[in-house]
């Protein structure tokens, strides 16, 4: 049992302001404070005044963990699932809190001093390939979803927790990878566990769309910008730009990167070709 005689009061834990979204986490449970912390370690903001959100999690004396931000709400028997509630939502805030950026479903990996996007529908497999990628000593800064700011095409990763179930464990065990403790006790495992420093903002040389059904042997071949651009607009939501606007930052942010697609095969051939991409590209 993660939590044993939770307190009567819930205390302020730290403060973060992601992309120019504040907000403070209350809690009356220990573990939730380090993971917290371990997840938005890079957007700390110690000193935040004034106005800002407050991200709850609770704990009664029944074990039932109720979790709140702004008007989302919600009561589970269980911390795992308190937490992946309230990260969404804490995602979703941030999404909807920009001015300017747009959100595009895709993973983002730090590559020496570049970005490279690993788009793709749900279900695809970014994020046992960006863990596998992580094995290989690339930095995974968030494995669903990126800003990109339309006037410098910058790429903003949105740090989340990884959602990987027992059959992705498995498969990341069996190419080498060494799940964190969270793994085992809360099902909560973020990109500071694998040593994702703050990078500073940087645009895409690399954009990977990964489109299936999955293959004997992984297939990597390079496609248009125009083709990249359609496949981009698809898992990019309506934000806080014109269609006419979001369509130009798509088309410039395909436009001054690689483009790839690529059909995945077994996942360490898979990760070793995407390495070797990255490798021989910068080279």
């Amino acid at each position: 049992m993660p939590v044993r005689n939770p307190p009567q009061g819930t205390a302020c834990a730290d403060s973060f302001c992601v992309y120019d979204f504040p907000f403070r986490v209350r809690t009356n449970v220990p573990d939730v404070e380090c993971l917290v912390a371990g997840l938005y370690r890079n957007f700390l903001a110690p000193a935040l005044k004034g106005p800002a959100a407050e991200a709850i999690i609770e704990c009664d004396f029944d074990y039932q963990f109720s979790w709140r931000l702004c008007e989302k709400a919600g009561t589970t028997s269980t911390l795992p699932s308190a937490l992946w509630n309230l990260e969404a939502a804490l995602c979703e805030t941030i999404m909807l809190s920009q001015r300017r950026s747009i959100a595009i479903h895709t993973a983002t990996i730090q590559v020496a001093n570049s970005v490279a996007m690993l788009a793709g529908c749900s279900h695809a497999g970014k994020t046992t390939l960006s863990l596998a990628l992580a094995r290989r000593g690339f930095q995974v800064a968030g494995d669903d979803v990126a800003l990109v700011e339309p006037e410098t095409l910058n790429v903003l990763p949105i740090p989340r927790c990884f959602h990987v179930d027992d059959r992705g464990a498995e498969l990341l065990e069996a190419d080498g990878l060494r799940l964190p403790a969270a793994w085992t006790r809360f099902r909560f495992i973020v990109p500071n566990d694998f040593v994702a420093p703050a990078q500073p903002p940087a645009r895409a040389q690399w954009v990977i769309f990964m489109r299936g059904p999955r293959a004997e042997h992984p297939h990597i071949e390079p496609v248009s910008q125009a083709e990249m651009s359609a496949q981009l607009l698809s898992e990019t939501g309506k934000g806080p730009l014109s269609d006419s606007e979001t369509i130009a930052v798509i088309c410039g942010l395909a436009a001054g990167a690689s483009c790839f697609a690529l059909t995945p095969g077994p996942l360490g051939e898979t990760a070793d070709a995407v390495a070797d991409l990255f490798s021989k590209s910068a080279g």
